[in-house]
This record gives C-alpha cells, sequence and structure tokens, in this order.
C-alpha cells in the first residue's frame, strides 16, 4: 500500500493481485520448534529517551539461526542503573532521575542491550511529550470470534493480534513471518491459520503451532464445518480438505486462485476465485457454475441451499435463488472484500475506503465505519451480541453493534498533518492515510467519526467551527463544528496541502499544479501556471498566498 504522497494511488481494484504477488513463495519455510536453539536477540528501541516517571515497554525479537522467530524462550531483564530506571521482569521500563543506564536482557544464554536516558525537566520549562504510542505498521486480513469472548486477527509479517472479552489487542509470539490470510476455528481450542508460502498454524487452545506445509502455494483462506471437516483455498485453483487426520487436495477445473469457501453441509459448498470463477460441492467433486461476471470475487456466504451471496471488486455482489447466480443492486463500486451473515436478513458486506453494508432481506444499505480504511476481514463478535468485527489496513479493528455506529478498538495509521484553533483548550486536529481523523484534548486521543474517504495529507481552519482536511482522490473533508462532511469530488488527484486566509477562505494545492478556493458557493478552480505538484500552502493574508 502507498506510505507517501508522491503521486496518487494505483487503482485499489489492484489490491488483491498486489497482495497475492507479494506473498508468494516458491518453498514452504519450515520453522523451529518452541525449544530451538537462539541465535540472535534484539531489544527494540535500541535507545530511549524519557521524563521521570514516564514508562516505555520494551519489545524483544528473538530468531534462531535461520532467521526465524523462536517462541516459548526465557528472558531475564535488567538495568545497570536503578536509580536512573528500573526495568520489570516482563522488559517494562520506568524513568527515575536524570542520567543514563544500560538496560540488557538475557534470554537463553544469550544478551542483548538497550540505552536509556532520563532528562530532568526544569519546572515550567517546555519540553514535547508523547501523547500516543502505535504498535505496528502492518496490515490485517483475517479475523476471527471463538465464540465464548477471545478473538483473534492476523496479517503481514506473521502478525497475530488476540483480545479477550473486548480487552485489548495483544500481539501473539508466533513461529511465523509470512502474511497471515485467513483464520478459522471449530471451537475455541481448535482453529487454523493460513498465508503465503504454504504457511499452515493449528491452535489447540494454547498455544499456535506451525504445522507440516502440504503445498507451497499461498494460501488464501480457511473455513469448516467441523473440527474435521475443513478447507483451505489458495492460488492455482488450490482446495484442501481436512478430515480430521490429514490434508488432501482436491481436484478442480481451474487454475485461477480460489479466494473464499463456505457452504451449509459436504453437499452444498461454494468457492469463489479470479475472473468471477464459481465452484461448486455437491458431495461427489467441485465443479463450475455459471458467473455472471468477470470480476475477482473474493467471499462468498451462504444462507441455505437456495439462498447465498458472492462479494467482489467494482462493487459486485452476487445472489443465488437456487437456480442462477445475479447481480444485485448496491450503494456504489468499492471493491469489497468480505462478506457474512447471521440470517438470510442479516447479511454483511465490507471493503475499500470504509465500505461496510448491511442486507436486510430487501435492499444493502451503506453503515459505513467511520474513516476511510480499506476492510479486508468480516466475523461475528461474541463481545456483545449481535456485534461484528471488521478488519483492515494499518492494523484497524473496528466493532459494530445493530443500531449504532462502528467503533474504533485498534488503529494504528500513519499521521500526517496536525492542527489547533487559536483559542483556549481548543483541540488538536490530527489527520493521516486510511482517511483517518483524530482529535487530542485534555482528556486524550480519539479517534473521530467522519465520512469515509481515501489518505489524508493536510488540515487547516479558521476557528473550531471551519477546519478542511484534504488528501487522496480528490478527498475535501469540512467540520463545521458540529459535523463533518464530504466536499471532495472523487477526482483522481492528490490534493496535498491547505492553508486557511480567514473564515470560509481556504487554499488547497496538489497534483498537476492544481490550485483550488473556497468561497461560500463551493470550491473554485485557481489558475497556477505551473502542472508540477505543489506540496505545501501558506500565506500572509487572502490577498498574498505562496504555494
Amino acid at each position: 500500500m502507498a506510505r507517501h504522497a508522491l503521486r496518487a494511488r494505483r487503482p485499489l481494484a489492484f489490491l488483491a493481485a498486489a497482495l497475492l504477488a507479494s506473498a508468494c513463495s516458491d518453498s514452504a519455510p519450515t520453522g523451529p520448534s518452541p525449544s530451538a536453539r537462539v541465535a540472535t536477540a534484539e531489544i527494540v528501541p535500541a535507545t530511549t529517551f524519557l521524563q521521570p516517571g514516564q514508562t516505555r515497554q520494551l519489545v524483544l525479537d528473538v530468531r534462531d539461526a535461520n532467521g526465524v522467530p523462536v517462541v516459548g524462550y526465557s528472558a531475564t531483564w535488567r538495568s545497570d542503573n536503578a536509580a536512573v530506571a528500573s526495568v520489570s521482569a516482563g522488559g517494562l521500563v520506568t524513568a527515575v532521575g536524570r542520567g543514563t543506564t544500560r538496560v540488557s536482557v538475557t534470554v537463553n544464554g544469550v544478551r542483548a542491550e538497550a540505552q536509556v536516558g532520563v532528562t530532568a525537566v526544569a519546572a515550567g520549562a517546555n519540553t514535547w511529550r508523547v501523547q500516543r504510542i502505535g504498535d505496528e505498521d502492518a496490515s490485517l486480513l483475517a479475523i476471527w470470534d471463538d465464540g465464548s469472548g477471545t478473538a483473534w486477527a492476523g496479517g503481514t509479517s506473521g502478525l497475530l493480534l488476540k483480545s479477550v472479552n473486548g480487552g485489548a489487542w495483544v500481539r501473539e509470539t508466533i513461529d511465523a513471518t509470512e502474511t497471515i490470510v485467513g483464520i478459522w476455528g471449530a471451537h475455541a481450542n481448535d482453529a487454523w491459520a493460513v498465508g503465503s508460502g504454504g504457511l499452515l498454524l493449528r491452535y489447540d487452545g494454547a498455544r499456535w503451532r506451525r504445522q507440516p506445509a502440504f503445498t507451497s502455494r499461498t494460501l488464501l483462506g480457511v473455513w469448516g464445518l467441523s473440527a474435521n471437516d475443513v478447507y483451505v483455498t489458495g492460488d492455482n485453483g488450490l482446495i484442501a480438505r481436512w478430515d480430521g487426520t490429514l490434508w488432501s487436495i482436491q481436484g478442480t477445473s481451474t487454475s485461477n486462485e480460489i479466494w473464499g469457501v463456505h457452504g451449509t453441509s459436504r453437499s452444498d459448498l461454494w468457492a469463489v476465485g479470479n475472473n468471477g470463477t464459481i465452484l461448486r460441492f455437491r458431495g461427489l467433486s467441485w465443479s463450475t457454475v455459471d458467473s455472471p461476471t468477470g470480476n475477482l470475487l473474493l467471499g462468498v456466504w451462504s444462507a441455505s441451499p437456495t439462498q447465498a451471496y458472492i462479494v467482489g471488486t467494482q462493487g459486485t455482489v452476487l445472489a443465488w435463488d437456487g437456480d442462477d447466480w445475479t447481480r444485485m443492486t448496491v450503494p456504489n463500486e468499492a471493491n469489497l472484500f468480505d462478506v457474512w451473515g447471521r440470517s438470510a436478513t442479516e447479511v454483511y458486506a465490507t471493503g475499500n475506503t470504509g465500505a461496510f453494508w448491511r442486507f436486510d432481506g430487501v435492499r444493502w444499505q451503506s453503515i459505513g465505519v467511520g474513516s476511510g480504511h480499506n476492510m479486508r476481514a468480516i466475523a461475528p463478535s461474541s463481545v456483545r451480541a449481535g456485534g461484528v468485527r471488521l478488519a483492515g489496513w494499518y492494523n484497524s479493528i473496528y466493532h459494530y453493534s445493530p443500531g449504532s455506529r462502528a467503533t474504533v478498538e485498534k488503529l494504528d495509521t500513519w499521521l500526517l498533518s496536525a492542527w489547533r484553533a487559536n483559542s483556549a483548550n481548543a483541540p488538536v486536529y490530527a489527520v493521516g492515510l486510511g482517511g483517518s481523523v483524530a482529535q487530542i484534548t485534555a482528556s486524550g486521543f480519539s479517534w473521530l467519526d467522519v465520512p469515509g474517504t481515501n489518505d489524508l495529507y493536510g488540515i487547516s481552519g479558521s476557528g473550531p467551527q471551519d477546519i478542511v482536511a484534504v488528501g487522496d482522490t480528490g478527498s475535501i473533508l469540512r467540520f463545521d463544528g458540529s459535523a463533518w462532511r464530504n466536499e471532495g469530488d472523487r477526482s483522481p488527484i492528490v490534493w496535498r496541502s491547505v492553508w486557511t486566509a480567514a473564515p470560509n477562505q481556504h487554499f488547497v494545492v496538489g497534483q498537476g499544479g492544481r490550485i483550488a478556493r473556497s468561497t461560500a458557493n463551493g470550491w473554485t478552480p485557481m489558475a497556477s501556471g505551473t502542472q508540477r505538484f505543489l506540496r505545501a500552502v501558506w500565506g500572509v493574508n487572502a490577498t498574498t498566498v505562496f504555494a
């Protein structure tokens, strides 16, 4: 995914193909057992600066000689000077007094060190303080709830997160660095996770353990009818079945990648994939079914043998009536990645730019998640009755309960610009990737509910009731003191910066030398005399402005 604003993003329809390309591997890596020999240990971060009373959690990266993460190790932490900073048995550093100290850890005989500096600040002196520390620069592609309060989410670089009873999402140490694309379990003590390079992990209620790979192909999805009837899909037409003892690869008539599988029984299974591929299993073999689209199909969910739904790119939603698959009328053309339902009158779909839709048995309606994050997976939630969870880019996890707006459980997006009104106790607003808007007040940090839009790069305003944020794909968000609204035109350009001269007088600049100015009648283009990418704008007043 794009990490900067050098140019507009490629069309998001390429996301699935890009994920597949980055996840493919020529061979299936093997990992060590929990007792594998530790070759290296590293403390992250290696250098930390704190003020007295502040704390910082140090993280360990422990690997064997092949560079594979090691789990099940023992670690002993120590501070050379506890009068400067102490360290707990779990690696939590607490600053005590001015000076520097060395914090070390010994992991199965291997030693690592980090430096901690503590600066005492004079009373009344200006100082920088950390308002919030994000956890991971990663994207989540899978989510699953065991039905008894524990939820799992997985993603890039072997990221696996766990939440218990609605608590904080905490990273789980596992023997994998591959991308996790799918998670599913029969119950709380028996679950599977699959991913790139044939990654196959199994959970026994206590630990996730790497299983012998039956293929080096990228595995794209996992789902089952029971603990002894589990299906995995992958590239090159792969469908494999677990019978409780072993995995067997099943024959299909396609070489397209297969992304999703679901059904109601062994005689009613569906699988979907690239180029509009739809496969059906009715007890004997997988056969190709006529498809009304050639788009990439990414998710399928069945309510009954005569009612099922498929989602895909460009707003594709297909419905099965027992005889044929037909297109459904949908809110827009967002790329959709997953579909799940609680009943035939409560079906959800989610996808790009904050797309989150609900089908009530009659029509699809857009709910939205209060941002523009690309959502990759959806699963029921056992935390609140009737709830669902969504997972996606930038470590985003949202929780939705019918009748309310989705709320953020976890989000670690890049923040790229901040602004504050020049008035007492005014909040600070920060914007960033995925259309995120955050608010920082004396009471803390919070993510705001805003219309779904793409990455935001700049923010400015004349006061608390006149704020504008701009970004990718012609995105322009305006806040009037009570609500945010989208004034962008979805044009394929990047607005990179915004500056405010006076109430309702905002200048925005961006790609291709474009400049626009807000007036009481909307946004008016201005001639710039250049086609260069304009990256910043600032002025003395409304008649003297520089870009």
